[in-house]
């Protein structure tokens, strides 16, 4: 019997094909083309191809052609500002029969005009994704095409004085357009500006007050027009305007101001002649040799709220007057020019001309002041000129020079300095910090007021310049926190610092709003009763020490004061005792007042009455003590201290 003999060569050969066999069926393939989805593989996807980016309004349309691959899951989306990277993943896309993404910033937006750069890579159901450094980045624009924007503004002017920017430019007339963009930046190009205000279509003009006060900054603005859809125009020229340093010779205002009854109304007006010190603007044959430029405003006679429409160059030396054809107003306008000297130096707004029969427009209150009051307690006194066409005046209100200005008084007669209005009190309508509506007016901080006059048909005048005061009584004395006299004794002597001077900061919301320099913040090791707490002291308490604080007493009898505590209430303070007496080692307690500086959220300025002390004759000053006696509700037992106030009173 034949037994058929297999070489082992020939075995091994066998095993080998089918072990081949098992690894394919297992993994597939890891060359060629995938075939089958259900396939395990090494194989990444093909990198997308005819890849394109079309800028849209403040977005960029990112479409490609879609892959093949059978096991294909999407897309990963990459932008940079660099063609170099690096690339950041903004978003994953599913598959599509044709695939897109708009990048619109997640709904933030993109900026318009800047570049933008892309990369596309495709990944499967392995996770297993196309080579990203071998794609090409594709580079768009945001923004629709030039042809597809509203018109671009041209012929921007700008001018600066000490104080704002003046800018200025024709009028887009095209239909459609609702207003103007403005912005300003610091580089030289229309790369670095950022978006500041927007005005409407009829007032091609813009008064920047937000820009730094120092001399020598260099600004540059380009304008946007944009339409009821809000998109933009391509960018205007960029124009750079340095601020002035100004010197000591204002010009007075242009005077006699006309304007035509043409369709569009010519305004004319003598230049000034002379400074408001009086000094000559011209020198011999030169007449307005100092005088750059105009600027001229425009308001409706219903509101006379002025707003720059134009910016019109002085004309020559051999002229003393000028004109400005405004083809946007009509002769039922009210307007009004300023003149801009070459120093920076801006004039009072002119006299108001029109052509409207019923305009009585009354005049800006002049020479207003303010200053403290004696005969009140916390109080401040006003008064200012009688103002033309005026048959009343309001009174704002602000905690700062800049800031908003609140309506507080109405309907007023003329204030005199002998008038006897007073203004003691926070307006009831004082909306920037409800807390203290109807509040006694703090001591140690400036208050700040304007003045506006009203005409028979209610016209309401323009603010005046802002006025400030610190309300006052018959004598105010501050002690303020930060004041280096004070002395800190703490009763554990752990060499640690217990004495801070802060300002309004992330740590410490809210302290913008202080007498002198800062606030003091105390943090104590121990607490207790006075004797066994830490001290925050001012004055020695000995015989033959002058480190006291010092108040006014009488020859004879004895004055009173009204103490009162300034802090700022904070979920980390707690309570301190404030003890008040008279200098020396044997003196008298005037005051013990507890104070409770918690509270749950960190607050603004606050105050609390002490009481009253009384200085006889013959008494020197006063010795204070601050003890901290307990934590507060948050654990701690730190304080906020401004300044303790002494008023005198009858």
């Amino acid at each position: 019997m034949w037994k058929k003999v297999v070489p082992r060569k020939t075995g091994r050969n066998i095993m080998a094909v089918a072990l081949l066999l098992m690894l394919f069926t297992l993994f597939g393939c890891t060359t060629g083309v995938k075939k089958d989805a259900g396939l395990t593989d090494f194989e990444a996807p093909g990198i997308p191809q005819n890849v394109t980016a079309i800028g849209k309004e403040r977005a960029i349309l990112v479409n490609w052609s879609a892959n093949t691959e059978p096991d294909l899951v999407g897309y990963r989306l990459y932008r940079s500002n660099s063609s170099g990277g690096p690339f950041t993943l903004i978003a994953t896309i599913g598959t599509q029969p044709a695939p897109s993404y708009l990048d619109n910033d997640q709904q933030n937006g993109l900026v318009n005009d800047q570049y933008y750069f892309y990369k596309i890579s495709a990944f499967d159901t392995q996770g297993k994704e196309s080579d990203l450094s071998r794609t090409n980045s594709i580079q768009a624009r945001a923004g629709l095409p030039a042809e597809e924007r509203p018109p671009r503004v041209v012929n921007i002017k700008a001018r600066a004085s000490m104080e704002a920017v003046y800018v200025a430019w024709d009028k887009v007339t095209t239909s459609h357009i609702k207003g103007y963009n403005i912005y300003r930046g610091l580089s030289t190009s229309a790369g670095g500006v950022q978006w500041v205000s927007s005005v409407p279509q009829d007032t091609p003009g813009f008064v920047d007050t937000s820009i730094s006060k120092s001399s020598a900054e260099q600004y540059t603005y380009i304008i946007r027009t944009f339409n009821e859809n809000y998109t933009e125009s391509e960018n205007s020229d960029p124009v750079q305007v340095t601020l002035r340093s100004g010197d000591d010779t204002i010009p007075t205002s242009p005077y006699g101001l006309a304007v035509s009854m043409d369709t569009d109304p010519i305004i004319s007006w003598n230049k000034p002649q002379v400074n408001e010190d009086g000094s000559n603007i011209f020198s011999g044959q030169n007449p307005t040799l100092d005088i750059d430029s105009y600027l001229i405003f425009r308001a409706n006679s219903n509101d006379a709220l002025f707003a720059l429409i134009g910016i019109v160059e002085d004309n020559g030396t051999a002229n003393l007057t000028q004109t400005f054809k405004d083809v946007n107003g009509t002769p039922y306008n009210l307007f009004a020019v300023r003149a801009l000297d070459r120093n920076g130096n801006v004039s009072k707004m002119s006299s108001i001309t029109t052509q409207a029969s019923d305009a009585d427009i009354p005049a800006v209150p002049r020479n207003v002041k303010a200053w403290a009051s004696t005969a009140t307690e916390a109080g401040i006194k006003l008064a200012w000129d009688s103002a033309k066409n005026a048959v009343s005046y309001n009174v704002y209100f602000s905690t700062v020079a800049d800031g908003g200005y609140t309506k507080m008084l109405t309907s007023q007669p003329q204030w005199n300095e002998a008038s006897p209005y007073v203004i003691n009190a926070y307006p009831s309508s004082f909306n920037q910090n409800p807390d203290k509506k109807g509040q006694k007016l703090e001591f140690g901080v400036p208050y700040f007021f304007k003045v506006s006059s009203v005409s028979s048909s209610g016209k309401e005048s323009e603010l005046s310049p802002y006025v400030k005061a610190y309300p006052g009584g018959m004598f105010v004395a501050i002690l303020e926190g930060e004041n280096p006299n004070w002395e800190f004794d703490d009763v554990a002597n752990d060499g640690l610092n217990h004495f801070y001077v802060v300002y309004s900061s992330k740590d410490y919301t809210n302290i913008d709003f202080y007498s002198g320099a800062g606030a003091a913040l105390l943090v104590p090791s121990t607490v207790g009763v006075p004797g066994s707490g830490d001290q925050f002291r001012y004055g020695s308490g000995n015989l033959l020490s002058s480190d006291y604080f010092r108040l006014p007493a009488p020859s004879t009898g004895a004055y009173r004061y009204n103490v009162y505590a300034y802090y700022y209430p904070h979920p980390s303070s707690g309570n301190w005792r404030v003890s008040i007496r008279e200098d020396g080692i044997l003196s008298s307690t005037l005051l013990e007042k507890d104070l409770n500086g918690y509270n749950a959220i960190a607050k603004g300025r606050a105050s609390m009455a002490l009481g009253q002390i009384q200085i006889n004759a013959g008494v020197r000053g006063i010795d204070i003590d601050m003890t901290a006696i307990n934590a507060g509700s948050g654990g701690n037992a730190m304080v906020f201290f401004d300044c303790l106030v002494f008023v005198r009173v009858m």
